[in-house]
């Protein structure tokens, strides 16, 4: 049993301490993915991300140990993003890896893995934390000569996997037999991958936590070309009794898997012509052809896994298969989201025991698309065709629960993943609303940080019986454009006759859409608009080292950037970045925004050694005031931005050093207001311990920076990461960090502490 070289308890400890932040009342989640071993390894062979939000805006970081990937997002509520990691995160060693993806949200998400390349495709929704088990039992398809599993550790510090095999599996030079087991550890955040010639269909893993576990095949052979096919596996504690398998795009020779993880389980699969009775025993499995609708119940729990691989040519000519497990059909959701890409015809597949067809599919029953039903013993089925499209999609019922499969082909690439098997997490969100029965004069409103748009629905314009250039703001100038089914108007803050009104603490900017026939002064539509902020707003500044890259959307979007001089004109944008032991750092804060009348103060930043709470603390800024001889304020052409360079430092004895900053966003009609007092002296203090204030945190960076190690008095390289944000969320803005770890120096004006080695 071999114990490879993995993680340390720091790094276990570190991700325990992100699994316990999190915001009131809004629960984390996590998930760990993997990148199997595609049959085109090179580029622009990728794993592509999507990370969607539902009712809360999200913070999400997407991380692998080795090779380093460290990549942060925020994403608005309803939201989606797309994180994308290039081909030499893929699992090719023939061993443990430190290759696992971690995603870890603010709030409750859903994950979507795309594994792409020109010529093959798949996809799999992935599975949080609390879906994760011990026990598990692989199915691969039984074609093809490059079938593959592979087991991920994002848990625990250390877990210990064994695999009893069906096949032939090589590991460590020993190759094990079907019957035959062997263990291994695998420590915080390492993957291991298995391949064979052979069929591995009911090899058994346990382990002693959970584990993550995929499986697929590097290479399918099919209609002479050879195509990749990847799923994540439910633990045993998922399976399920009750199956109701509808063929996919009306396929007659799809492959259904059934899998038995007890001894003496009856199975029956009743179909429209003809019935079926096996009885399975412990690590057992039977596969037939799916040439009709049929019910599978079992006496015991099973796992069923479908691979489509019948070629029926209708929308392309030759399209290749793709796997995904079958969900169980009790199912408890009635709302679902889900993500399509628009280089395929995408499809999805609605069952349930509803015979009502009350779905709401992006807003709209299904009647509204191209639809076609069926029905079998109580059950049915409802395949939508959605064309082109691309990004995210909801369906929920009113009442319901359902299951679904998204799969979406083209010439030669398919992809299809299944819904419905996970856990209801405790904190996700209920069931919209269905629209009203007037739903199409339901518009929505996007505030953003350069203005607002809103989408108005044709449908509402037909029964007004107007055009889309009819649609215009207060100035008639500012008119709508077509976009897809709605007419997109686009409302500046500053223009096409926006109004600011300023009340107490907040800062409204309003506009009104008009829908007016041409000719005359009538109005037919006449909507309201409003988009609001706190005129003021703390931002927090906090810092952890495991953040980088971020880019966000919002109301307001708030940036701390880096330069390389005090001229602000050459953006740090390369890491490692060096820095020489005596120069300075030169830091930009700046609200991004097409609102002129905005201003932006530095009220606090200060130092410590350690994001912990620590009696050494050294202010930079207190109070709007320099605390640091070393500051220097930069003239800056707009009151949107602050411009501050400072001299390296370090705390004696500590080998790094943090800065967090409190950033205060005004408005210029709300004068005099915090940002226009400035340097706070003591006398003022009350009143600004006495304003609201309302918070926001994030914890992003980039790096790492080094000092240069070519100085006399610097005695090494030594680590120096900046973390820099980009953080915007609508009616409250952001937050920024900076992490500084730097090599000690002992010029007296910026040693912080004294130095008693000597």
């Amino acid at each position: 049993m071999e114990r490879p070289e993995g993680t340390t308890l720091g790094r276990f400890s570190f991700f325990v301490i992100l699994l316990g932040i999190c915001a009131t009342g809004h629960a984390q989640r996590s998930f760990v993915t993997a990148f199997m071993e595609n049959h085109s390894e090179s580029p622009p062979t990728s794993l592509q991300l999507y990370l969607v939000t539902y009712d809360k805006e999200a913070t999400v970081t997407v991380t692998v140990a080795q090779p380093r990937f460290n990549q942060t997002v925020y994403i608005d509520r309803d939201s989606s993003r797309l994180v994308t990691l290039n081909y030499t995160y893929m699992i090719t060693e023939k061993k443990v890896t430190t290759k696992a993806v971690l995603v870890k949200s603010s709030v409750d998400i859903s994950v979507f893995a795309f594994s792409s390349s020109p010529s093959t495709a798949d996809a799999m929704s992935c599975l949080p934390f609390e879906d994760l088990g011990t026990e598990y039992y692989i199915s691969t398809p039984a074609s093809g000569t490059s079938k593959q599993f592979a087991v991920a550790n994002g848990l625990e510090e250390t877990v210990l996997v064994n695999i009893t095999a069906s096949g032939s599996i090589t590991f460590n030079g020993v190759e094990y037999r079907k019957g035959q087991s062997f263990s291994f550890f695998l420590e915080y955040q390492q993957v291991i991958q298995f391949q064979s010639s052979e069929d591995l269909t009911a090899t058994r893993i346990s382990s002693t936590a959970p584990v993550a576990v995929f499986s697929g095949q590097k290479c399918f052979s099919w209609a002479s070309s050879c195509d990749t096919l990847v799923e994540q596996l439910y633990p045993m504690q998922n399976w399920g009794n009750l199956f109701a398998v509808f063929p996919l795009l009306d396929h007659t020779q799809d492959s259904i898997s059934i899998i038995a993880a007890n001894p003496d389980t009856a199975i029956s699969i009743e179909g429209q012509w003809k019935s079926k009775r096996y009885n399975l025993q412990e690590a057992s499995y039977t596969r037939f052809s799916l040439s009709e609708m049929v019910i599978i119940n079992s006496s015991q729990p099973i796992m069923v896994t479908y691979l489509l691989q019948d070629e029926k040519p209708n929308l392309v000519t030759n399209y290749d298969p793709f796997f995904t497990t079958v969900p169980p059909s009790l199912a408890t959701r009635k709302f679902y989201k889900f993500v399509t890409q628009n280089t395929y015809y995408n499809f999805l597949l609605i069952v349930s025991q509803a015979a009502s067809p009350e779905f709401y599919l992006d807003q709209h029953l299904l009647d509204f698309y191209n639809v076609s039903m069926k029905e079998f013993n109580g059950f049915y089925s409802w395949e939508v065709s959605l064309g082109k499209t691309d990004g995210q999609h909801e369906i929920y019922h009113r009442s319901e629960p359902f299951t679904i499969y998204v799969y979406g082909i083209e010439n030669y690439v398919s992809y299809g993943y299944s819904m419905g098997q996970e856990t209801i997490y405790p904190d996700a969100p209920s069931t919209p609303d269905p629209p009203p029965e007037n739903s199409t004069s339901q518009g929505i409103l996007h505030c953003l940080s350069h203005g607002a748009e809103y989408q108005l629905p044709s449908h509402l314009l037909s029964e007004a019986n107007l055009e889309v250039p009819d649609v215009h703001l207060e100035d008639p100038e500012c008119r709508a454009q077509l976009d897809g089914d709605f007419a997109l108007i686009k409302i500046p803050f500053t223009g096409c006759g926006s109004d600011v009104l300023n009340e107490g603490e907040k800062t409204y900017y309003i506009n009104t859409i008009y829908g007016t026939i041409p000719g005359t002064s009538i109005h037919r539509i006449e909507i309201p608009v409003t988009c609001e902020m706190e005129t003021k707003e703390t931002l927090d500044f906090s810092f952890q080292p495991k953040v980088t890259d971020v880019v966000s959307l919002g109301h307001y979007n708030v940036s701390l950037k880096l330069y390389q001089t005090g001229n602000f004109n050459n953006l740090v944008t390369t890491y490692p970045h060096e820095v020489d032991l005596y120069g300075s750092l030169h830091v930009e804060f700046k609200v991004e925004s097409d609102d002129a009348h905005l201003q932006i103060l530095v009220e606090k930043c200060k130092a410590s050694p350690s994001l912990e709470e620590s009696e050494q603390i050294y202010y930079l800024i207190q109070q709007g005031c320099s605390k640091d001889s070393t500051l220097q304020t930069h003239l800056v052409p707009d009151q949107r931005l602050q411009r501050f360079s400072f001299h390296v430092f370090k705390f004696d004895n500590f080998p790094e050093v943090y800065l967090s900053c409190n950033v205060i966003i005004c408005h210029n009609g709300t004068a005099p207001n915090r940002c226009t007092q400035g340097c706070f002296t003591s006398r003022h203090r009350r009143d600004a311990r006495s304003s609201k204030v309302q918070l926001a945190s994030a914890r992003l960076s980039q790096g790492p920076i080094t000092i240069m190690s070519d100085h006399p008095q610097n005695t090494g390289t030594v680590p120096f990461s900046a973390l820099a944000v980009v953080i915007g969320v609508m009616g409250s803005l952001t937050v920024l960090g900076l992490f500084l770890q730097k090599h000690h120096y002992r010029r007296r004006d910026y040693t912080l502490l004294q130095d008693t080695s000597n």
